[in-house]
């Protein structure tokens, strides 16, 4: 089965947004907390849809092993 018929892609981005968010520490300045993936996404969109098509792409093939 496609993971994307299996799952929205909001629902894909909010895992991945999720993922990153666990994997790095919160970034703080003054009284501001940053994620992660509000970094990546904001300063460097590109490279966050190549991330995200990436962790798509490991999501189908751990879909097509089972």
């Amino acid at each position: 089965m496609d993971i994307r018929d299996k799952f929205t892609e909001q629902e894909l981005e909010e895992q991945f947004d999720e993922m990153l968010d666990e994997s790095y520490e919160p970034f703080k300045i003054g009284t501001s907390t940053f994620y992660a993936s509000q970094i990546l996404n904001n300063c460097d969109p590109v490279m966050y849809r190549i991330a995200f098509d990436e962790y798509v792409d490991f999501l189908q093939e751990q879909e097509d092993e089972e």
